[in-house]
């Protein structure tokens, strides 16, 4: 199915950058996600555990974490200081 649109230009500019941003054309990327939207094969609920477990290790391994807590943090009195 063809569909033709009319958007206005900060909208367009928006979804320019996103398709951009996922290495796709501007048709692809409306097209996965209008399909995305409707339920289709790009959605989130038809993932399979092993796709969204690994979805979740991509985006958790792109994070940076370089801070480490101190030795105190992990004791109780440390926790609830009003209470000891």
């Amino acid at each position: 199915m063809k569909v033709e649109l009319e958007l206005p230009p900060d909208v367009g500019a928006v979804l320019m950058e996103r398709a951009r941003a996922a290495g796709l054309s501007l048709d692809q990327f409306a097209a996965r996600t209008l399909s995305a939207l409707a339920g289709g094969e790009h959605s989130a609920r038809e993932a399979s555990p092993e796709e969204r477990l690994r979805a979740l290790d991509d985006f958790l391994a792109g994070l940076e974490s370089d801070s480490t807590l101190p030795e105190e943090a992990f004791h109780r009195e440390n926790w609830y200081p009003d209470r000891w």
